[in-house]
């Protein structure tokens, strides 16, 4: 069980602290009360979408005999840890673009954000841990990963009033974000005896 919260909490780290800046971008946007709890909903459904879609792959790659082979997944999160430490992409910026422009509404725009930015990491990430799970777990980690969103939601939201940390995550965040998917890579390829079969 300390294993398998350990490594949930890695996968959402992995793929929210990039997200924790864009919500605060968001919530500087949006600064009515009223407009936090939309905020929250479009966060819900948008990556709530992209968990169902990892768990829908993720479900259809386990009818793969060898277990071993699916470990190779793990290498995904490491190049995509690198590829993203070391490119120029500023999700910062695309985020303020988007929300300059004109929306149907804050849930609506909120969603399209979260999957447009979020959708490549999530899945690159989310597919290859959620195929180390048994059906068991599937529930202690959707259940841990509501929490967690809560969390990251009521944290950004006090973070959008403090500057200096913000300029923190702004200097260290992709550094971060290397390490736990380089750690969590590690991980999978382990967790799947990928590492095992070959020594």
């Amino acid at each position: 069980m300390t294993a398998l919260i350990g490594s949930t909490v890695l996968a959402f780290i992995s793929t929210n602290i990039d997200y924790l800046l864009i919500l605060i971008i968001i919530f500087a946007k949006y600064k009515n009360k009223h407009d936090d709890k939309l905020i929250f909903i479009g966060e819900l459904l948008g990556s709530g979408t992209l968990i169902v879609v990892s768990l829908i792959v993720a479900f259809w790659l386990k009818m793969i005999p060898e277990e071993w082979i699916l470990g190779f997944l793990g290498i995904i999160p490491i190049v995509m840890g690198i590829k993203m430490y070391f490119g120029d992409e500023d999700e910062g910026n695309e985020v303020r673009e988007k929300l300059g422009k004109p929306q149907r509404s804050i849930i609506l725009s909120v969603i399209m954000i979260t999957i447009a930015t979020c959708g490549p990491d999530n899945l690159a990430i989310y597919v290859p841990f959620f195929t180390t799970l048994n059906t068991g777990d599937i529930p202690i980690v959707l259940g841990l990963f509501f929490i967690f969103l809560c969390m990251i939601t009521w944290l950004s939201k006090m973070i959008t009033n403090l500057p200096k940390i913000q300029v923190f995550f702004e200097r260290f965040g992709d550094l971060i974000t290397l390490l736990v998917y380089v750690f969590l890579g590690i991980y999978i390829l382990l967790e799947s005896g990928t590492i095992q079969h070959f020594i």
